[in-house]
């Protein structure tokens, strides 16, 4: 029996899934935000190594360290917790649980691996700056390892973002999917002052953190859009225009 077809193509002699996504990241948009993305990192980058960026980073602690609002944000001395390595690990799971519930059950744990691998690569990172922890305020907490990028601000940018990814493309509604990524951008927000506001990380660094975990993400979402894991008579059947062979002939 000849097998049907899916989008006017034979899933048999379609290329494998990696394949797949590497071709449509080339064929979209991606490429350009994540150049922006790495040119905003270098720019941060040498601002860090020629000093420019220190006027910025002590306007912006002057702000966050401010008398008045210190009442508003010392919740954030438990909300950065949600941006440690064991949040993190958490939301890792919870972003392999709702694939597989949501399905396909790779795009869940590619998000995980992916978590996991940019904790790896933003210490690279940081070893290849090698700023040293803010000298310009008194630590609320201490902190040891090098400043640049800040990892909570990068890890909780992949981890929530990952996970947001993987609800807006759930059956879930259209309000709810919405108010849990708005969310969710709060709380990597939240976490991202939470270090400027302890004295663990310059300004400078959460901006690198966010960005760096937002290239990820951005790659993520565009490799696992690119990936159909769905046989090919579940996507005849989505779409009944979707054109299918013929029946073989008789006699």
């Amino acid at each position: 029996m000849t097998e049907p077809l899916s989008h006017g193509r034979s899933h048999e002699g379609d290329p494998v899934p990696v394949l797949r996504a590497a071709r449509s990241v080339l064929g979209s948009g991606t490429p350009r935000l994540v150049l922006v993305g790495v040119v905003i990192i270098i720019a941060l980058g040498m601002a860090v190594v020629t000093g420019g960026s220190e006027p910025f980073d002590q306007a912006v602690i002057d702000l966050v360290r401010a008398d008045a609002a210190r009442a508003l944000l010392s919740p954030l001395r438990w909300i950065t917790e949600l941006g440690s390595t064991g949040g993190v690990t958490l939301v890792a799971i919870i972003t392999f649980l709702m694939g597989v519930v949501i399905g396909p059950w790779r795009h869940g744990l590619i998000g995980a691996l992916t978590i996991g691998l940019a904790s790896a690569a933003n210490q690279v990172l940081k070893s290849f700056v090698a700023r040293e922890r803010p000298a310009l305020l008194e630590p609320i907490v201490v902190e040891h390892g090098f400043s640049f990028p800040s990892g909570h601000a990068a890890l909780s940018m992949v981890a929530y973002g990952v996970l947001g990814v993987l609800i807006m493309r759930s059956r879930l509604p259209p309000a709810v999917r919405r108010g849990i990524v708005v969310t969710l951008g709060i709380l990597v927000v939240l976490i991202g002052i939470s270090r400027i506001w302890l004295g663990v990380h310059y300004p400078t660094d959460v901006l690198a953190g966010w960005t760096a975990g937002a290239i990820i993400v951005l790659v993520y979402a565009r490799l696992t859009r690119g990936v159909s894991l769905e046989p090919a008579e579940a996507a005849v059947d989505v779409d009944p225009a979707t054109p299918r062979s013929d029946p073989p002939a008789t006699g």
